[in-house]
């Protein structure tokens, strides 16, 4: 059995816990968990009775047009159409969300509809929302100070009238009648009702709240979102506390934002109808001005046709450049007959012709002169030469000749005439092409203007009829209320998530505080806190035991903290001081960690078989080991030191349980306990207990406090240093590794004591079981039972047992 015992009660060498450790911890808090399961349950229970039911309502808008993704640009160049299409105008669907859930949209619904106005039936707990069920109305006639809210309590209703309290606590109260106004805090109102009053009893409460505020409290629960990504539907929600109220609020929220659409485009339509026939009005006096200023140069620069004018201009120029090329020709052939009469050597000789000259009398003369000159040729050779013939022909020749020198003359003259009056004319024609460029550009800047102002005149036309058209057709919206809003409900409280939310509360509070205390407590709770942060080594562990079992002696019963003695006992036979662990020194950082429980049950279980077993209360200031054994006695160990008793025999008691156990108590109180145990006398009482007993078990102060255990640490084989959990604090641990470094004492070992989580439903579960199936007692323990072992004791402090 020892080998099997020793396998089981081995010390763990793992520094945390198991699932089940941390399963068994939190049952051993049950009652907190029970506790506030009924307070959590129990209120999420009153909530769901005594809340005020909520309500959604709900409705669905088709947003008729091309959506902004969607459809290309129109092709189309028909007037009508595109007016027509102008009320089928591309959306985009978050631009209408914005616009749904605007301030002032929701403003507009509240005050049109006095959603401002709230009727309640007044119930013990709660008030109940009764919107317009209600057998009378409030009707404002004058707010001067509409930022102020008002509560009304409206009582003992009759056909004449009733009475109501405002104010703060209802402290105003007032008669009122029915169709008479009412002042109340500088708003005028009145009551009224439209059927006779029946049945009806108790109080009422109407609430009447800025517009702005009521707007701002149905904004907060109207929510707007798109239906499906691939529609152009857009979904309303609102929650209410009734549902008709909250079915007429989406309703008249779609009726008010049709309406302002409507509005808007009427609106725009007139503005800009207003506005083109104001530019019309404009455009067509610069028109007129325009078509004025064309008339006016054309008629002072005699400008018809720029074009057939320039070339008729240029053809006349042409025409008079030719005739003054032919008036030269004349002019030069007169010159050369004028240059053929004078030559000498042409007298009498025949004259060329005209040579393209047309006058008459000319070739006449010419005719004449030359026919004579010929019937002189002819005559000569038979008449005499200075003859009277002769002579006459002669002188009619001469006669002649000067007759067409004469004409000749007179035909230069005429030319030059021609002449002259030609080139008049061809500088008018040339002057008129110079200056038809410069007019050109004036009637093109002219007629450009025109053109302008024409154009825009036609597309404000245009326009205007676009306009005209598009505001017959603006009354049909673009907006489409698929069905008229429906409600469900009550959607709030939610009674099946109330209900998981308040069990889920109830586990979490408790787990979340037993964590909190475990972050913020700063003792030691589990073997890891020891284990993971020292070198010593951890010989043993005592499970907690309650109050009303610790006996003192308590390795004489068959309870796990026996077992766990003996355990301990074992485990010092594996210490590695040769000849062995004779003297047994207890101490501990402070007191109450279990040094006088420790000290005294390891002295009773190595005297249980039968050795000689000596305890010294060596804990002078504090003793308590006579008080666990209940001991009368006067003297002790201080007594013997100091000289006031001789023998040892007289200070030492045997306990009638166990007759090998001797127990010295400490005596009366020392001045100095630490002068005292530097005495030579306490050398030769060791050597002498050596001699007599096989154990040695000192009890000495806390070593954290004062030096008496480091006094007697010189006489221990080993030493047992105590921790007791959720008592030491972690910063205890250092200090045992300051000692255990220094090499203070020589086989120092931890005790971890009064173990609750870690040791009583962890490993000290383990160990209890091990412990009844070594004695025949195990069953195997089914979930229920673990829990109702787990469940067994309460939370205590750990000041209330000293073990």
């Amino acid at each position: 059995m020892a080998a099997g015992m020793n396998d089981v009660f081995e010390t763990p060498k793992s520094g945390g816990f198991t699932i089940k450790e941390h399963i068994y911890k939190y049952l051993s808090y049950w009652p907190l968990f029970l506790f506030f399961l009924i307070v959590c349950v129990g209120t999420g229970l009153l909530y769901t009775r005594y809340a005020t039911p909520i309500y959604r309502a709900s409705t669905l808008i088709l947003v008729k047009g091309d959506q902004a993704n969607g459809g290309g640009g129109r092709t189309s160049e028909d007037l009508i159409k595109m007016a027509l299409e102008g009320g089928q105008k591309s959306n985009n669907l978050d631009n209408e969300i914005q616009l749904l859930t605007s301030t002032g949209l929701m403003e507009r619904v509240t005050a049109k509809n006095q959603f401002n106005i709230r009727y309640y039936k007044l119930a013990n707990i709660r008030k109940i929302d009764l919107y317009l069920d209600i057998p009378f109305q409030l009707k404002p006639l004058s707010v001067l100070d509409s930022a102020t809210s008002l509560a009304i309590t409206v009582s003992d209703v009759s056909n004449d009238g009733g009475m109501l309290k405002y104010g703060p606590g209802n402290t105003n109260s007032m008669k009122f009648k029915w169709d008479k106004p009412l002042w109340i805090a500088d708003k005028k109102f009145i009551l009224i009702h439209d059927a006779p009053i029946q049945n009806v009893d108790g109080n009422y409460l109407i609430a009447w709240n800025p517009v702005k505020q009521e707007a701002a409290e149905i904004a907060s629960r109207f929510s707007v979102d798109v239906l499906d990504k691939k529609s152009s539907i857009i979904r309303l929600e609102v929650l209410a506390e009734n549902l008709k109220r909250g079915q007429d609020i989406l309703d008249a929220v779609y009726k008010e934002f049709n309406l302002s659409d409507i509005e808007e485009k009427n609106a725009v339509s007139e503005n800009t109808i207003r506005f083109i026939d104001e530019r019309l009005a404009v455009i067509s006096g610069e028109l007129s001005g325009v078509e004025g200023n064309l008339e006016s140069y054309q008629g002072n620069n005699q400008i018809i046709n720029v074009a057939s004018q320039s070339s008729q201009s240029f053809d006349n120029a042409n025409d008079v450049s030719k005739s003054i090329t032919s008036v030269n020709v004349q002019q030069g052939v007169i010159q050369m007959i004028k240059d053929y009469f004078n030559g000498s050597d042409n007298l009498g000789k025949l004259v060329p012709s005209s040579l393209g000259i047309n006058d008459v009398t000319l070739s006449t003369l010419i005719a004449r002169y030359n026919e004579l000159a010929l019937k002189k040729e002819r005559e000569a050779p038979a008449l005499a030469p200075n003859g009277a013939i002769m002579k006459d022909f002669t002188n009619q020749l001469t006669s002649l000749k000067e007759s067409i020198l004469e004409n000749l003359q007179n035909i230069t003259k005429n030319l030059q005439l021609q002449e002259n009056s030609l080139h008049q004319k061809d500088n008018q024609y040339r002057q008129f092409l110079s200056a038809l460029p410069h007019k050109e550009r004036v009637m093109q800047e002219i007629k450009r203007k025109q053109s302008i102002t024409e154009g825009l005149y036609l597309y404000l036309l245009q326009k205007r009829e676009e306009t005209s058209i598009s505001a017959s057709s603006s009354n049909v919206s673009i907006y489409k209320q698929i069905d008229k809003a429906k409600g469900e409900g009550p959607v709030e409280p939610n009674t099946k998530n109330i209900r998981l939310y308040s069990i889920a509360f109830g586990l979490l509070i408790p787990v979340g505080l037993i964590r909190l205390r475990d972050v913020m407590n700063e003792k030691i709770t589990k073997r890891s806190d020891i284990t993971g942060k020292t070198q010593v080594p951890l010989i043993g562990e005592l499970s907690h035991i309650p109050k009303s079992k610790n006996t003192g002696i308590v390795v004489l019963s068959r309870d796990l903290i026996a077992e766990q003695f003996r355990l301990l006992r074992t485990n010092l036979t594996f210490l590695k001081k040769t000849p062995g662990c004779q003297v047994i020194l207890v101490t501990s950082s402070t007191t109450s960690e279990g040094k006088s429980f420790l000290s005294l049950n390891l002295a009773a279980v190595l005297a249980a078989p039968g050795d000689k077993v000596a305890l010294l209360e060596f804990d002078m200031r504090l003793p308590g080991i006579y008080k666990m054994v209940d001991l009368k006695v006067s003297k002790g160990l201080s007594d013997y030191l100091s000289g006031d008793v001789n023998s040892i025999n007289e200070i030492k008691h045997t306990d009638e349980r166990l007759s090998g156990l001797h127990i010295y108590p400490s005596g009366s109180v020392p001045v100095n306990p630490a002068d005292l145990l530097l005495s030579e006398k306490l050398n030769s009482f060791i050597e002498q207990l050596k001699q007599q007993y096989k154990y040695i078990i000192i009890d000495s102060a806390p070593i954290g406090l004062v030096t008496d255990a480091l006094i007697l640490g010189k006489y221990a084989d080993c030493v047992m240093y105590m921790v007791r959990q959720n008592h030491t604090g972690r910063k205890q641990i250092d200090f045992i590794n300051e000692i255990y470094a220094s090499d203070k004492f020589v086989n120092m070992r931890i005790v971890f004591n009064d173990v609750r989580s870690g040791g009583k439903y962890g490993a000290g579960y383990g160990q209890k079981l091990a412990y009844e199936y070594s004695y025949g007692n195990f069953k195997k323990p089914n979930v229920f039972n673990r829990i109702m072992h787990a469940s067994r004791k309460t939370i205590k402090e750990p000041a209330e047992v000293d073990n």
